[in-house]
């Protein structure tokens, strides 16, 4: 199982239902796109070994922070980013600029993304679209139908029946555009 959740940041992480997902089933781990801007390197660093940590936008202000990024914007952004975060980004609401694309292939980053994406994305790219394979993505809090608390006994059904979970950094793969297939 792949297992994600959107937002986290220091003081809004949900710990707890973290950890009782992770007390159902020993192997449980999950990638969380977090928000850099809203964190410090102690609180990153706090994070267990079981959460892998990818960058979810700056300070997330709305969800089409980077809809509109420049190259250099995101260069600038990815650059910053906390020791403790893998080279992972996912953009706020799943909009993605053509800047933010170049910088992710120019600093061999993967990048979590949507399928409406796939013309858009440049070859070569890493990626890891939401729904393939056995995918579960939430959010940290009660937004879209999918958050951790609203989703917990269902979520803690999944986990605790599952029999291997892998980080999004594990299934991600070179996206090689066809525009005639098959």
């Amino acid at each position: 199982m792949i297992f994600d959740t959107d937002d986290l940041h220091e003081g809004h992480d949900r710990m707890d239902l973290l950890l009782e997902l992770k007390a159902a089933n020993t192997s449980f781990k999950m990638t969380a796109f977090a928000i850099p801007g809203l964190g410090s390197d102690d609180y990153w660093d706090s994070l267990p070994d079981w959460i892998e940590v990818a960058m979810h936008g700056w300070t997330h202000p709305h969800p089409r922070e980077a809809e509109h990024w420049s190259y250099e914007q995101a260069i600038d952004v990815l650059l910053c980013a906390p020791p403790r975060f893998v080279k992972g980004w996912k953009s706020p609401g799943w909009q993605i600029s053509e800047g933010t694309y170049e910088a992710l292939d120019e600093l061999d980053w993967w990048v979590a993304d949507q399928h409406y994406n796939d013309h858009r994305r440049p070859n070569g790219l890493h990626f890891h679209c939401e729904g393939d394979g056995d995918h579960v993505h939430t959010h940290v809090q009660n937004v879209c139908g999918n958050g951790l608390e609203e989703q917990f006994p269902h979520l803690l059904q999944r986990v605790a029946a599952a029999e291997s979970f892998e980080f999004v950094s594990e299934v991600v793969r070179p996206w090689a555009w066809d525009p005639m297939p098959a």
